[in-house]
């Protein structure tokens, strides 16, 4: 940290969650007692041998969640590679849903299902299902990347 000093104009914010751009310490270790890195090992491998109410479907994409009374129902799926929804297919739930699809896509989906600010669902002809003015804003990107150059001649 004392290296930036010497360069004009770094940043030193208070805090590695202070939303500010600049030099910083941020904890980015991994417990070597987790056996698991990824979702699929920790959550999918052998679930089906051991649930009968799951059911894996590769190859389609989640373009609504079904809502009655602001509770969700179940699903509205296609193909992955469907233009249209036409031929969709879809899934109740029987006791919950849930959605998970990462930074973009999940407000995305939240959306395009009526869950979000009631101005932009109502300008996108989008049936209101609950006015969430939090849904789909104030995405920050949080680019990481060690930058360093050295000239060594």
């Amino acid at each position: 940290m004392d290296a930036w000093n010497d360069i004009p104009g770094v940043n030193f914010p208070p805090d590695s969650g202070a939303g500010q751009a600049g030099a910083m310490w941020y904890p980015a270790s991994v417990d070597p007692r987790v056996l698991r890195s990824f979702a699929r090992t920790g959550h999918w491998d052998g679930i089906e041998a051991t649930r009968r109410n799951y059911d894996t479907l590769v190859g389609h994409r989640v373009i609504k969640v079904n809502f009655q009374n602001k509770v969700a129902t179940g699903v509205t799926f296609v193909g992955a590679n469907a233009t249209t929804t036409a031929g969709s297919r879809t899934a109740k739930a029987k006791k919950e849903v849930i959605v998970a699809l990462g930074t973009i896509h999940t407000p995305q989906l939240l959306q395009a299902s009526g869950v979000g600010p009631k101005s932009l669902l109502q300008r996108a002809r989008i049936d209101v299902v609950s006015d969430l003015p939090g849904v789909g804003s104030n995405l920050q990107d949080h680019p990481w990347s060690i930058g360093l150059q050295f000239n060594c001649e």
